[in-house]
């Protein structure tokens, strides 16, 4: 993968326009104002198997950060935590302290200063050793940085809230360096300078140890401009070790072997995403998203909510009569009934001998397919689908802006639906899985279509997986629609897989390369297997001019049974 066109795919996507979703809760090119000059814009929506998908983007003060695709309902959940803190004060833009730790805070900078707890995890690497070397220099960067912002004070007597943190931060280093020179007594990290850098050194906060990721860019201009005095040398060296650290390889190899330091969720994602075989736009997208979910502060599982584990279907289905039932991880989508809209019902899946039972939720009841050994679905015949239609349209003026700001008499009318109950009779009889759509060639659509099919994929129909799963061998899969990824120690791989309908139980086989295995679906949702697993894959250590390197890594982890790592479980076993 060429880095140097990491940054092209970013910011040269195409912008894309297609008509609203009209169940989204935004308006399409309508950006959404955050703190500190970011926005986000909605720029295009569009259904892809039965999944509603959003295109928008980012901009930082009227200049575009990033543009990509995403769920419909996540980017809705991304806009709405974007307008929350807009409406909060934020720490920058108002002079009373913000809290920290509940308490109001003076001067105002010591707001942006991390708990004790959020530097320990945010220094953590995969090897021990490491992690204590960057926890204990961390807390050392965090004091040179107060006693900096502190300005004459360091000399004359700091603030009361001051000297509180300063003392945290080094009580903070003291214990850390005790505990972690009694785990390396031949190495101790209290004693090794390697991240000892000081203040005025270009490397601080850069080399090794990312104290960056903690601060604004307002707070880091501050520290910048006191230490640096305006010295364009330091600036330029400075802006170095930056471009260096954005790149995330450090010219010093770690203990690990990979000269990547940097250790950001948006980082490490982005890293684990060329790992697995992901493509440019997949994984900077990947990688900026998470990235932007931190920064935020949002728990990722607040934007997807808990995870189902199990077996799930997938993909489209289509009868003779022209109706359709698009498959997705909780719902099924039914088109083509009489007028109605395309609807979501909710399903869940039972397994019993010699059957294979999918019922559906609907309105006035709920209906049941069944699936045959040719892989198709049978369904009950004539049955009322109370859904919507639309009744009418009503006008909407979209407003134009530019850099967040509204344009004065710019903009245009659009048709908005107005939506009615409604239920009709349909035929839900025999249905196969649909052929592969062919190309989108509407010009207002094929853009996101085609945005969508490079970083979302979708996998093939039929039955298949979800969910994290971890067995006592230390063996961890991750299921999704299109495969599933294998992690043992610090290898991993993304491999396919297929789950066979028997008469009496479901198998899913992993293709594993030259270590295939099977796991069969236990009632209680658990799967069990036997034997060992070999996991290749490979990690990424470092990076030319034209493409980033690699090395293999392997490993080996018992089977046995593998257990959902939280959540629910989607398909009943019966006996």
């Amino acid at each position: 993968m060429k880095t140097n066109q990491i940054g092209i795919f970013v910011v040269a996507l195409t912008a894309l326009v297609a008509n609203a979703q009209p169940s989204a809760p935004f308006h399409l090119n309508d950006p959404y104002s955050c703190r500190d000059g970011m926005s986000i814009t909605v720029t295009a929506c569009a259904q892809q198997a039965g999944q509603d998908y959003c295109a928008f983007k980012i901009e930082q003060k009227g200049k575009l950060a990033f543009q990509g695709v995403n769920l419909q309902k996540q980017v809705a959940t991304a806009v709405k935590q974007c307008t929350t803190q807009a409406a909060s004060p934020s720490p920058q833009s108002t002079a009373k302290p913000a809290p920290w730790n509940g308490k109001p805070l003076n001067p105002a900078y010591l707001s942006e200063m991390p708990s004790v707890e959020r530097v320990l995890e945010g220094m953590k690497t995969s090897d021990p050793h490491e992690t204590a070397l960057r926890q204990v220099w961390a807390f050392y960067e965090l004091t040179e940085i107060i006693k900096t912002l502190s300005g004459s004070r360091e000399f004359r007597g700091l603030l009361p809230d001051e000297q509180k943190i300063l003392g945290e931060y080094q009580v903070a280093q003291y214990n850390t360096g005790q505990a972690a020179d009694k785990n390396f007594p031949k190495d101790k990290p209290s004693e090794d300078l390697t991240y000892h850098f000081s203040r005025w050194d270009p490397r601080f906060g850069f080399n090794g140890i990312n104290i960056w990721q903690f601060f604004s860019e307002d707070l880091q201009s501050q520290y910048t401009k006191i230490v640096g005095a305006d010295n364009a040398r330091y600036a330029a060296m400075r802006a170095e070790q930056r471009r260096i650290a954005a790149q995330g390889v450090s010219a010093n190899p770690q203990a690990s072997g990979s000269p990547f330091v940097r250790n950001d969720p948006g980082t490490l994602a982005a890293r684990r995403c060329v790992e697995l075989g992901g493509n440019e736009l997949e994984c900077v997208g990947k990688g900026f998203w998470t990235g932007l979910i931190d920064m935020a502060g949002v728990n990722p599982d607040d934007l997807s909510g808990p995870e189902r584990a199990g077996v799930v279907m997938n993909g489209p289905y289509q009868a003779a009569s022209g109706l359709e039932l698009s498959f997705g991880l909780d719902t099924v989508s039914v088109s083509g009934c009489g007028k109605l809209i395309p609807d979501g019902h909710s399903y869940t899946i039972t397994k019993r001998p010699n059957q294979l039972l999918i019922q559906v939720s609907n309105l006035p009841s709920s209906f049941v397919l069944t699936m045959g050994n040719d892989g198709k679905l049978i369904g009950p015949g004539p049955i009322d689908v109370k859904g919507q239609i639309i009744t009418g349209y009503e006008r909407v003026w979209m407003q134009e802006y530019r850099n967040n700001i509204p344009v004065s008499g710019s903009g245009y009318w659009d048709n908005r639906p107005i939506y009615g109950p409604k239920t009709e009779r349909c035929a839900i009889g025999t249905l196969a899985q649909a052929p592969p759509p062919p190309p989108d060639k509407n010009p207002l659509t094929s853009g996101i279509t085609s945005t969508i099919n490079s970083v979302m994929h979708l996998g093939p129909s039929g039955l298949r997986m979800n969910g994290h799963y971890m067995s006592q061998g230390g063996l961890a899969l991750e299921f999704a629609a299109d495969g599933v990824v294998l992690d043992c120690g610090a290898a991993h791989v993304r491999q396919p897989y297929v789950v066979e309908n028997t008469p009496n139980q479901l198998l899913v086989t992993v293709n594993n390369g030259a270590s295939p295995f099977t796991l069969a679906v236990q009632p209680n949702g658990t799967l069990a297997g036997s034997g060992s697993a070999d996991v290749v894959g490979r990690v990424v250590t470092g990076s030319t001019q034209n493409e980033i390197t690699y090395a293999s890594k392997t490993g080996r982890c018992a089977i046995g049974t593998v257990v959902p790592k939280g959540g629910t479980t989607t398909a009943q076993i019966g006996h």
